[in-house]
């Protein structure tokens, strides 16, 4: 006997053990099972990843090292 009718015979006991007021409710998941599986496409990053689409070319070279002096106007780090 092949794997498949044994799992099928065990769903036919279980079906038949099964009380009649759950019988809708293996209809509507059996309907469900029934629907063909959408294949979604893969989730898109979180927005924080997606930061460098907004990056804008300044054309300063040391802007990430004297951000303070570019943002608050303070005397620019010699370090």
């Amino acid at each position: 006997m092949t794997t498949d009718t044994k799992i099928k015979q065990q769903i036919y006991q279980i079906i038949e053990s099964l009380p009649g007021e759950r019988l809708p409710d293996l209809l509507r998941f059996l309907k469900y099972l029934m629907q063909p599986i959408k294949s979604s496409p893969p989730p898109s990053p979180p927005p924080i990843y997606q930061i460098h689409q907004h990056a804008v070319d300044t054309g300063i070279p040391d802007l990430a090292a004297q951000h303070d002096h570019y943002l608050y106007g303070v005397s620019k780090d010699d370090a």
